[in-house]
């Protein structure tokens, strides 16, 4: 073949436009109907949560206008039931807890659900002690090397989504909305689901391991007050409108997970949640509340799914007291509530 047969360039002119014509109509089919049920963009497929993935459906429940409030964490929250706190607070609740969610993307969803909700009324954090950490890149210990958190999802970039777009993934959502579009699919709760993976086995007898931490040794020990997942929840918070409420609750362990007292680990465990009670108090309506404790309650066995997740009682109870707090939190009220 010369250099002057016309045939190859026009093998690659037909190419690049047919891959671009095909590019433009994923992209339009992309845009139109709406698989991550984001609404970036019009779509003649309404609102409705028809993911299955625990992570990715967030993105359609934080932003569904029907709800002011929001509950965020990981595992250690999911049994916090939207359904009940609604009623009982006069709010309406959304579960954006996700398994496996550290600091940095529990923060990640609060800064979609307050961009997406300008009526936002109440936070809640769920805040397990991943939030103490000192490292201030916030690994995520919690789930496996290979995973990653779709930051893209929850940014405000459309471009970088319609970026992330170029997979197999949005295919399937793709048809699950147009079944959904056309009534042959129903959408899931759009409040979300209070309960744990139908594959855990809740079944687990508590195991009897012990944790002693290192003993204090009076002026030479050094202890950590250096807090960067909380420092950024500062300012996630201070950027947040003063008048909505937050309540940071932390959730029981079995007692044997707890450092011992006059331990290391104790005395940073208590600044931790000094820390994380000051964030709040600062909020026209704040509060802290620590069942991080060792009680009768973390004391039970039958409490606890497993050493670090409760049971259906426990949320309850967790519940309760959020119910209070939201009730009557004021300026300055973000003591610990002691179980």
């Amino acid at each position: 073949m010369h250099s002057s047969d016309p045939v190859w360039p026009r093998f690659v002119a037909r190419f690049a436009g047919g891959f671009f014509v095909v590019l433009g109509i994923w992209l339009a089919a992309i845009i139109l109907i709406d698989p991550y049920d984001t609404g970036y963009f019009p779509s003649f497929v309404g609102p409705g949560v028809v993911d299955d993935n625990d992570v990715t459906s967030t993105v359609g429940r934080g932003r569904d206008p029907r709800f002011n409030a929001g509950i965020f964490g990981n595992s250690h929250g999911l049994l916090l039931d939207p359904a009940r706190l609604s009623p009982a607070t006069g709010l309406s609740f959304v579960q954006l807890t996700t398994l496996g969610a550290s600091p940095r993307e529990q923060m990640a969803m609060m800064r979609y659900f307050l961009r997406r909700h300008a009526d936002a009324s109440a936070l809640i954090l769920v805040a397990d002690q991943t939030w103490c950490t000192h490292d201030p890149a916030l690994p995520n210990n919690l789930t496996p090397a290979s995973y990653r958190f779709p930051y893209w999802l929850f940014g405000d970039s459309r471009l970088r989504y319609l970026a992330h777009m170029l997979s197999s993934r949005p295919f399937r959502l793709m048809r699950r909305r147009m079944l959904f579009a056309m009534g042959r699919l129903a959408p899931v709760d759009p409040a979300g689901v209070a309960a744990y993976p139908a594959s855990w086995d809740v079944a687990r007898a508590v195991k009897p391991i012990h944790h002693p931490g290192t003993p204090l040794n009076g002026l030479s020990t050094q202890i950590s007050t250096e807090f960067p997942a909380i420092d950024r929840l500062d300012s996630l918070l201070a950027a947040a409108r003063p008048d909505i409420a937050v309540v940071v609750a932390m959730p029981p362990v079995y007692y044997r997970l707890l450092p011992e007292p006059q331990t290391v680990q104790s005395a940073e465990l208590a600044k931790c949640k000094e820390r994380l009670a000051r964030a709040v108090a600062r909020r026209q309506r704040g509060a802290f509340i620590d069942f991080l404790v060792e009680s009768p309650l973390s004391r039970q066995d039958s409490n606890f799914v497993d050493e670090h997740h409760m049971r259906e009682n426990v949320a309850r109870a967790v519940e309760s007291r959020i119910v209070e707090a939201l009730g009557g939190a004021r300026r300055g009220a973000a003591e610990p509530a002691r179980h």
